[in-house]
């Protein structure tokens, strides 16, 4: 993908997603379980919106620090009939998995091979041999044109929705052809390279706290996420000033 093409990036935008929301969460703390109840609510947009999928709920969870150790989600209705259940099979790792041989080999040149926890598409291999230049136009411009999207759990952000890790994966995937996980814990656990916060670049993931928010960063102190106390897509200030340094645990590089 040459520069000219990848600032020309529109995405494609498909029928609205059955969305549900959440009116009320029952945790109940001697079974490490959480019940949300939901309805389905065509107008539910922000934190309390959701697609009724296994990975919307995991997403819900691991957003919120306090619902993170829990090991069973259930959706119900108000009337008390259960849509789903979602099982997590471990607590979440305190420390994600890197390679630290590759994290010091990735400060200074650009990666040479297919970054951990990613896969690719075959139909867009064309565009892995461009310069970092253009590599990175492509994810920033990607990042961009979803600014404003509003959040709603699981949500692909071709519907118009997305959440925070539905959005990193869809912008690596149509800016590089990269299959990033869908869920929080995917990108926090395996995906990419570890570098030194100071060696931020813009494309690369910025993760704060445990993994409960991944955006991509911009530039100039500036990450782009879909940030659930906003209800959507924004710029995030991450600059010293800005309050949110201290609580970059990670910087990861996929190119």
């Amino acid at each position: 993908m040459g520069l000219a093409a990848a600032l020309s990036f529109t995405p494609p935008v498909q029928a609205n997603p059955a969305l549900w929301r959440i009116e009320e969460t029952i945790e109940e703390k001697g079974a490490d379980q959480i019940t949300l109840v939901v309805r389905p609510d065509a107008k539910a947009v922000g934190d309390s919106a959701m697609v009724l999928t296994p990975t919307a709920v995991e997403n819900y969870i691991r957003a919120h620090p306090a619902l993170a150790d829990l090991r069973r989600a259930v959706c119900r209705t108000e009337d008390g009939r259960d849509l789903l259940a979602t099982e997590f099979g471990r607590a979440r790792r305190v420390e994600p998995e890197v390679d630290g041989e590759r994290a010091e080999m990735a400060v200074g040149p650009s990666l040479s091979e297919t970054p951990p926890g990613v896969s690719l598409d075959p139909s867009a291999s064309a565009r892995r041999s461009d310069p970092e230049p253009v590599k990175a136009a492509a994810v920033l411009q990607a990042a961009e044109a979803l600014i404003g999207t509003p959040l709603a759990w699981g949500a692909d952000p071709a519907t118009g929705f997305c959440d925070p890790a539905t959005f990193v994966a869809a912008v690596y995937r149509r800016a590089l052809g990269y299959r990033l996980p869908t869920t929080l814990d995917g990108l926090w656990e395996t995906t990419g390279v570890s570098v030194p916060v100071w060696d931020v670049r813009p494309g690369d993931l910025v993760i704060l706290d445990r993994g409960e928010l991944v955006g991509i960063y911009l530039g100039a102190d500036e990450i782009a996420a879909c940030d659930p106390s906003a209800g959507e897509v924004v710029r995030l200030d991450v600059g010293p000033r800005s309050g949110l340094t201290a609580r970059i645990a990670d910087v990861r590089r996929l190119f």
